[in-house]
């Protein structure tokens, strides 16, 4: 089996398994959770969607702070 660790800003936040349908990420920090058990087409993919999960939840922390 060949897995592939996500690594956003040099923080592993998860990894990406093999799956029938393409690679399913495994959360492996509290803060992607959410994402845990999507299935992605590629890696680029995944991190893409990793990424722009990170950046809408500092959002709403943010705006919750204001």
């Amino acid at each position: 089996m060949h897995k592939q660790i996500v690594e956003i800003a040099g923080e592993a936040v998860g990894a990406l398994m093999p799956h029938a349908r393409g690679l399913r990420f495994m959360a492996v920090k509290f803060h992607v959770w959410p994402l845990d058990g999507k299935v992605y087409a590629d890696p680029a993919t995944a991190r893409e969607a990793v990424t722009a999960h990170i950046a809408a939840t500092r959002k709403a922390m943010a705006d919750r702070v204001h």
